[in-house]
């Protein structure tokens, strides 16, 4: 069997980046209540030791301003000729098309539930604010906010504060008139990429796994009240963290439990859905749950020949037959070649490769290209995930060398600096064009 790791893993990626700058965080222990929460760390890299960062001097990051492209490295000009063929390709299938723009949007990164302790710092709502007033005023109309579950649950370490934290994000988000989109989801436990540890042990089975799962919807629900509740999504990853395998038909028995258990909030959606790149089955099966909302759709891969884009809108459009709506939650170019299967094993190094400049006019070709799909699919909330690069960009010349480590913190200081001073990259430019041209 083709072993993918799921694409939702780069969420992670931006703990480190966030830690590395200066935010300081407590260690959370091994979810097994009632031990309480252990004492404030004396430095914010040791949150995730094993990750291999240098310090931020190490690496001195130059902002990419130029307009000119630059240029590709013979190291990976048959990785971009791939990757441009299928976006020329989903171009040309899709030019002309003339239904309605979805609303843009972008991941409230500084606010993932990944970070963990550190989001309770007061600096980083003052981050999560800044990076609000900057999405609105570039004319992005919505957030995606991650909630990781058991977060909010009452026997975890700070619940209580975690979910004072979401609830003050929330109003952030309303305030500026912004739609919110909450994703669940099980947290990264036990990785390099988060500093919170659950013993997914200690659910018994499956059953009581997504039982608890519901009871922390019902309190996002009740307590947060996002705009769209994505009740699920990639399967595969949440069977990859917890070991819970759903089959398609299992998966579509939880999210129609979990839909008719969560109580009804005016103006609130419910939704669910999957990757692209997983099983087609764990999206057509929400199709005959009634009520369900919408679906929500998580696109990374460009696929051969485009094959992987286009089927964003072929899924769309059957959820629209089906009575539903069709949002996307996550997206952004994933940085690999249609010729070969992507492994685990290569996923550190796909991170690394994405913050490089010469891939820019590819990510702006992307946000065209998905912008065309949603529009032939009628898709309505668009989600773009690496903000930082609207701010920044890496030169290949200077970090060639850097390990993918290396690379995230130097993009993630970067572009923090950078979104306090308002200097935008290129794509960042682009996007902001690009959202006026599409109105």
């Amino acid at each position: 069997m083709r072993n993918r790791l799921p694409l939702m893993f780069i969420t992670l990626i931006l703990i480190a980046g966030i830690l590395a700058c200066g935010i300081s965080a407590q260690t959370a222990p091994t979810q097994t209540p009632p031990n309480p929460p252990s004492g404030p760390s004396t430095a914010a890299a040791a949150v995730v030791p094993t990750i291999g960062m240098v310090p931020t001097a190490a690496l001195t990051a130059r902002p990419v301003v130029s307009t000119t492209p630059a240029p590709v490295p013979p190291e990976y000009q048959a990785m971009y000729k791939q990757i441009k063929a299928g976006l020329d390709a989903v171009k040309a299938a899709y030019a002309g098309q003339t239904g309605p723009a979805p609303l843009f949007a972008a991941e409230l990164s500084y606010a993932n539930g990944n970070v963990g302790p550190a989001l309770l710092n007061p600096a980083v709502l003052d981050l999560v604010r800044l990076q609000l007033d900057q999405l609105s005023q570039i004319g992005v109309g919505g957030v995606v906010l991650a909630i990781k579950f058991p977060m909010l649950e009452p026997d975890f370490p700070r619940s209580a504060e975690y979910l004072q934290f979401f609830k003050q994000v929330a109003a952030e988000v309303h305030q500026r008139n912004m739609k919110l989109l909450v994703e669940s989801g099980a947290l990264f436990s036990g990785t390099i990429f988060s500093p919170l540890t659950v013993e997914w042990s200690r659910y018994p089975n499956a059953q009581a796994f997504r039982l608890a799962e519901i009871h922390q919807l019902q309190t996002i629900a009740t307590e947060i009240r996002p705009d769209y509740l994505q009740i699920a999504n990639e399967p595969t990853t949440t069977a990859m963290l917890t070991h819970f395998v759903d089959s398609p038909a299992d998966y579509a028995a939880f999210v129609r439990l979990a839909f008719s258990a969560i109580p009804p909030q005016p103006g609130m959606l419910l939704g669910a859905g999957a990757g692209t790149w997983e099983n087609q089955a764990f999206v057509t099966g929400l199709f005959d749950i009634p009520g369900l909302d919408f679906i929500d759709l998580h696109v990374y891969p460009v696929g051969a020949n485009g094959g992987m884009l286009s089927l964003v809108a072929s899924l769309a459009q059957q959820a629209h037959a089906a009575g539903k709506r069709a949002v996307i939650s996550e997206a952004w170019l994933y940085k690999i070649g249609s010729g070969s299967a992507f492994q685990a094993s290569d996923f550190t190094s796909a991170i690394g490769r994405d913050t490089f400049s010469f891939w820019e006019p590819l990510d702006e070709e992307f946000i065209q290209d998905l912008t065309a799909v949603s529009r032939a699919g009628g898709i309505e909330f668009v989600s773009f995930f690496w903000v930082r690069e609207f701010y920044a960009y890496l030169d290949f010349a200077q970090y060639h060398a850097a390990s993918p480590a290396q690379l995230n913190q130097a993009i993630t200081t970067l572009s923090v600096a950078n979104s306090r001073q308002q200097i935008y990259s290129p794509l960042g430019l682009f996007f902001q064009a690009w959202i006026i041209r599409s109105k």
